[in-house]
């Protein structure tokens, strides 16, 4: 554990994907109430580990808004039998609402389970780690690389917009107005992208990153016994529960 850094960011990075794994399975396994205590344990623990605000501020404005839409959709346009609401053209039905409440609970879960890894888990470190246990370079490399395009293109954008802006070109006006300063920079960020690749390509090359060799590392991830032991449990609390689901399903059916 990492005694700078504070709650799941002091764990090895392992730990916090098992955890975040663990609590995306259980959130989909169980009924909407369970996915409720799940998903508030998680807000919890981004306070802890010092990411609350930045982790409650994204999850309102993407996975609770994605489950406001998948609900109003699956209420308004799956049928069934037994009518709640009528308008028109437009019927809300209970067959409609308990599978909008299914859909939304399971993206709920496993959406805030990922926008919480996101948050606590340093992905360069997870990706030391998986190598450590075997995973092959180019693997890792390929993951990390995945993970920052959109960053980086992002970045690359801002730059490329700011461009336009200091040579007088209107950005930041109307729809139609962004979409015509966008379109343009399509092309100068894809070159970009084009010549950052290769350039990385080359520097992988002169340090010799395909030799078959063993890699050296500047930093040791410390995995302590305490992280250990997390693990353990976790994986028990992950065949309890997929037990537990099995026995439930076998008793009420």
């Amino acid at each position: 554990m990492d005694k700078k850094q504070k709650g799941l960011k002091a764990w090895n990075p392992l730990t916090s994907l098992y955890l975040i794994i663990v609590l995306a399975i259980v959130s989909v396994l169980f009924d909407y109430r369970i996915t409720l205590l799940i998903v508030a344990a998680m807000i919890i623990l981004a306070a802890v580990s010092g990411v609350g605000m930045a982790f409650t501020k994204l999850w309102l404005k993407s996975i609770v808004l994605v489950c406001i839409i998948c609900f109003i959709l699956q209420s308004l346009f799956i049928p069934g039998e037994k009518t709640l609401w009528s308008l028109w053209i437009f019927t809300v039905t209970e067959e409609g609402v308990s599978k909008a409440i299914v859909l939304c609970s399971r993206i709920l879960g496993v959406g805030s389970a990922i926008l919480l890894g996101g948050k606590i888990i340093d992905m360069k470190k997870l990706m030391a780690v998986l190598e450590e246990r075997g995973l092959s370079p180019s693997a890792t490399y390929v993951l990390l690389s995945t993970t920052n395009i959109i960053p980086q293109m992002s970045k690359k954008m801002n730059a490329i917009l700011d461009a336009q802006r200091s040579r007088g070109i209107e950005t930041d006006s109307n729809v139609i107005v962004r979409a015509k300063a966008f379109f343009p920079s399509v092309g100068p960020l894809l070159l970009n992208s084009l010549v950052s690749a290769e350039e990385r390509a080359i520097t992988l090359e002169a340090r010799a990153f395909s030799a078959p060799c063993k890699k050296t590392k500047l930093k040791e991830i410390a995995d302590t016994a305490m992280d250990k032991g997390m693990r353990v449990v976790l994986i028990g609390v992950l065949i309890l529960a997929i037990g537990g689901k099995i026995i439930l399903w076998i008793v009420l059916k």
